[in-house]
């Protein structure tokens, strides 16, 4: 097995490395909040809030599946965030050496120093691995399109089975768009055989167009055949849409600094609204998984 050294972040100052920009600080919004639910023509109810297996005080290995373009570097930056905001101290780490997304956030995500398949696959191992001897907890980016994953499920059958016996319990978040192509990834995995007891899938409401409800979006995905089998064996997780996303990816910073306006230039009153509309509705319709943040 090739050598991986591999060390835990470190609270960093720079590059929103580590716990530094997730601590308190003086320089927060303190003007008066705009009403949060004028933000939008049509406010439909809140979707089922689902509750998984319960993994607090267990080690963690956390990855983000899907299709290009479906959320998973949003949804890996507000878990990152939200464990190093708790005290964590994850391992962090992007699989796809072509797509840097998830480093331009926080310093210290390593990745593979290869882009052959089989190069990356025995890196994706080897950080399992390393994980699994330190009993250090991960949250793994794997990228656009991966077959990476699929590849070590291919050749290792019941692999979550054997993580979770070695003392890691494996997570795993299924980006969906509104395309019954969202569906693959998670199709293939689970045929496959990774199906651990903590599974996801996270309905993006980025991708709904706006006056569709979210059943007449995703009403394609939920009535294609796979659908089914991956629906009984997964909890049903719906991600907002960021309506400051722009905002905040020009400045390159965390969500949380954009809420707090600690951030120079920082948001207007309207997008630190926004913001934190999205942070509140991220921490009640993931309330059920949260102890599955490491």
């Amino acid at each position: 097995m090739a050598e991986l050294t591999l060390v835990p972040p470190e609270p960093k100052t720079t590059k929103n490395g580590g716990a530094t920009p997730y601590k308190g600080t003086s320089h927060r919004f303190l003007g008066n909040t705009p009403p949060l639910g004028a933000q939008r023509a049509h406010q439909e109810p809140e979707p089922e809030i689902q509750t998984g297996i319960n993994l607090a005080g267990k080690t963690k290995i956390v990855f983000a599946a899907g299709r290009g373009k479906t959320g998973k570097t949003t949804l890996l930056r507000w878990i990152t965030e939200m464990s190093i905001l708790n005290g964590g101290t994850p391992f962090l780490a992007d699989v796809d050496p072509s797509n840097a997304a998830f480093s331009r956030y926080f310093a210290d995500v390593a990745r593979p120093d290869t882009d052959t398949p089989a190069g990356v696959v025995t890196w994706l191992q080897d950080l399992i691995e390393h994980c699994i001897i330190e009993q250090q907890s991960a949250i793994i980016d794997l990228g656009g399109g991966d077959t990476t994953l699929r590849t070590l499920a291919t050749e290792m059958p019941g692999l979550a089975e054997h993580i979770e016996a070695s003392g890691l319990s494996p997570v795993i978040f299924h980006l969906i768009g509104i395309q019954p192509e969202d569906l693959e990834p998670a199709t293939t995995l689970t045929m496959r055989g990774f199906t651990p007891k903590a599974q996801a899938l996270v309905f993006n409401e980025f991708s709904i167009e706006p006056g569709l409800t979210r059943d007449r979006a995703f009403d394609r995905i939920m009535g294609a055949p796979s659908y089914g089998a991956l629906a009984k064996a997964s909890l049903r997780l719906w991600m907002p849409r960021l309506a400051a996303a722009d905002a905040v990816e020009s400045r390159q910073c965390t969500y949380v600094a954009a809420r707090d306006g600690a951030i120079d230039p920082p948001l207007g009153i309207f997008e630190a609204a926004r913001v934190r509309a999205w942070l509140n509705t991220m921490d009640r319709r993931f309330s059920g998984v949260s102890s599955w943040i490491p």
